[in-house]
């Protein structure tokens, strides 16, 4: 008799488990998830910006039951429009997550800014915008390209138009003259 209600402990215990198992994988579930979106905002019927991705998941941000992201584990195209289709900046990445509540993203991989008017380009591995504020920014390495010169460095700070940028940390200056190089420092 003891054997049989041991035996019945252990199948209950057993199956609530299978059960808690469960239940914290559908936990881990996106809430949406998509292939090959884009997403248009308009202001006053005008294209303002867009977003491409090759997949999107929405989920519960981890360690939190209140706030949603938006994960782009394949990487993203931001663009914003002077007036579509004249492109006043982008950014691409290989991985985004959007913090909707806070209005901030973060890139990883790869990220490349873009200030199409000026002919700029910023380069680094991490990136942070900002929406509220209306800046980017990075503690990591960076490269920002502009078409008299390269500027290296380890930190940036911009507003999100990448209009009015500043390299911190500058480590090195190449500066170009009729795609001559003119001078160049590099500090180790």
């Amino acid at each position: 008799m003891m054997a049989m209600v041991a035996v019945i402990l252990f199948f209950s215990c057993s199956n609530d488990m299978k059960n808690v198992i469960q239940v914290s994988e559908l936990e881990k579930l996106p809430l949406l998830s998509g292939d090959s979106i884009c997403f248009v905002q308009k202001e006053y019927g005008k294209i303002v910006l867009s977003i491409t991705t090759p997949k999107i998941l929405k989920r519960k941000a981890e360690g939190s039951d209140q706030e949603d992201v938006m994960e782009f584990p394949d990487g993203v195209v931001v663009v914003q429009y002077s007036s579509y289709p004249d492109t006043l900046s982008m950014i691409s990445t290989n991985y985004a997550i959007n913090y909707e509540s806070q209005n901030v993203w973060e890139a990883r991989g790869n990220v490349v800014a873009k200030n199409v008017q000026k002919q700029e380009c910023l380069q680094t591995e991490f990136l942070i915008w900002d929406q509220k504020k209306g800046t980017i920014s990075s503690n990591k390495k960076v490269q920002v390209t502009s078409p008299d010169d390269i500027i290296i460095g380890e930190g940036f700070v911009s507003d999100d138009q990448f209009t009015d940028w500043q390299v911190q940390k500058v480590t090195g200056v190449i500066t170009f003259e009729n795609e001559n190089i003119l001078e160049a420092e590099i500090e180790e």
